[in-house]
């Protein structure tokens, strides 16, 4: 799971922020054998050393949860506990002196243990952050006189079907028209015709930002455009849809009888022979 760089530094400015309170309060004797700078500074190293320890344990707690299906919160914040331990003896071996005053690796392991939660605190802080800039720029301009001459194409609706408000999210780089959407833990990868690219927002709120385009979700994970299918496969029970770039889209067994009746899918009787079939 890539992490978008916005995230990062606004992960960062937070330990930053954090660092700051904790240098200003000076604990564990520091207060008054180091000035306020002196004691940001330090801080901020011991914060930072418990940042990129907890930071990488958390992707990869998010990834084991999908991989095993297990409670997504409960794995990540066990998880968590679980990584204080080695950060405590990493504290005790590089801040003798700092903790000076714990009764050793026992008395740190309450401290650690609120670090680490502090970096999960963060992370969560800067997940929220990152997804309400993604929306704020998700909202459609405002139309006035002068950009309905100019706007493209519509459908019944009145609804744009060159580019949909989930566009405005994507970089200058992507290119062609959006051809299925999946979701990746707390992203949504937004398929193209050559290249795919991810935004931190829910899947259901992706598909919101798709309305002007003809598509169904097809599985729990997936969205397909009905433009973007090259065709379909089929073998025994299990579906799949093969879109124009070569990527093939899940479908889910209970959502066969809807997508067929809908025409996404096409009908087949139960002995027919698996085999791959054109939408069109």
């Amino acid at each position: 799971m890539n992490i978008p760089a916005r995230r990062i530094l606004l992960e960062l400015w937070a330990m930053l922020v954090l660092a700051c309170i904790v240098g200003f309060m000076g604990p564990f004797g520091t207060y008054g054998h180091e000035g306020l700078v002196d004691r940001t500074v330090h801080w901020w190293n011991l914060l930072m050393g418990a940042y990129l320890l907890v930071r990488p344990a958390i992707t990869a707690l998010m990834r084991l949860a999908k991989a095993t299906e297990l409670p997504h919160r409960a794995t990540v914040f066990w998880g968590v506990v679980v990584i204080s331990l080695p950060l405590g003896l990493l504290w005790r071996q590089i801040g003798k002196d700092t903790f000076r005053e714990l009764d050793g690796y026992t008395g740190l392991l309450p401290f650690s243990l609120l670090c680490a939660l502090a970096v999960l605190a963060v992370t969560d802080w800067a997940r929220t952050a990152d997804l309400r800039l993604a929306r704020r720029r998700a909202r459609p301009p405002r139309r006035d006189a002068e950009t309905i001459a100019d706007k493209p194409p519509t459908g019944p609706a009145g609804e744009s079907l060159e580019s949909p408000p989930l566009r405005a999210l994507l970089s200058p780089s992507f290119r062609g028209p959006i051809l299925a959407l999946q979701s990746e833990d707390h992203y949504v990868r937004v398929h193209g015709e050559k290249d795919g690219e991810l935004l931190l927002m829910r899947l259901r709120d992706a598909i919101a930002q798709m309305h002007g385009v003809n598509g169904a979700q097809v599985h729990r994970s997936w969205w397909v455009a009905q433009e973007a299918m090259a065709s379909v496969e089929r073998s025994g029970r299990n579906w799949g849809i093969v879109l124009k770039n070569g990527t093939v889209a899940p479908v889910a067994r209970d959502t066969v009888p809807r997508l067929q009746a809908s025409g996404l899918l096409p009908g087949t009787l139960p002995d027919e022979e698996p085999k791959a079939i054109s939408p069109d």
